[in-house]
């Protein structure tokens, strides 16, 4: 059995780093943790409940990561191997990081999703207060009428 690693400042901005530096992609967590002289998963998942200042490096160090794996993902693209099974391992290895990017950081690599919201004839939504209703249009439009 092995011992609890008591967190240190020093050693959360240990992990952190060796999250975001990129060994062929070998920056993750379980990959940091399997690491001589670093805690194991289960210890950094409670270090991020108790240490709130660790939480705000590691989500720091998953960002710098997101970006990082863009990066990489041209580098994957242009050393693909020219056989099906080489251009289906890089679009994986692509797909994976893609995905990644996109929920650490989805302002910038998240879908981009828009609304637009219209009136009548695609037009201006008309806005009136209720308080300028009759009796009989606000029971028109509690029945499911429009109002005019």
């Amino acid at each position: 059995m092995t011992r609890a690693i008591i967190y240190t400042t020093e050693l959360g901005h240990k992990v952190c780093a060796a999250l975001v530096e990129s060994e062929s992609g070998k920056n993750s967590l379980r990959a940091v943790c399997k690491k001589a002289g670093m805690p194991s998963r289960a210890t950094v998942y409670r270090w991020l409940d108790e240490h709130p200042e660790f939480a705000e490096m590691y989500a720091k160090a998953a960002t710098v990561r997101a970006h990082g794996y863009i990066d990489e993902m041209v580098d994957i693209a242009d050393e693909a191997v020219e056989t099906k099974e080489g251009i289906q391992k890089a679009k994986l290895r692509i797909y994976a990081r893609e995905k990644y990017a996109a929920k650490i950081v989805p302002r910038a690599y998240g879908e981009k999703i828009t609304q637009e919201l219209v009136g009548a004839d695609g037009g201006a939504i008309q806005v009136q207060s209720a308080a300028a209703l009759t009796d009989d249009q606000l029971a028109a439009i509690a029945a499911g009428a429009r109002c005019s």
